[in-house]
């Protein structure tokens, strides 16, 4: 009996580390990445904004 106890043991655990790694690779697709591509995006965008108010700005002498 101490034997199949242990293995349930293990088994549970090893199912739960399996579980808990699940959801955070879930949650980093689902949360994590659309926000920093969002934020890439915004960076990308401002970059481009600041280099064409510069160039609308600037003197031709």
């Amino acid at each position: 009996m101490s034997k199949s106890f242990k293995l349930g043991i293990a088994t549970g655990f090893l199912a739960s580390a399996a579980a808990v790694a699940g959801a955070a690779l879930g949650y980093r697709q689902m949360v994590v990445k659309p926000e920093q591509e969002a934020e890439d995006e915004y960076n990308e965008v401002s970059k481009a904004a600041v280099r064409r108010s510069v160039a609308a700005h600037q003197s031709r002498f």
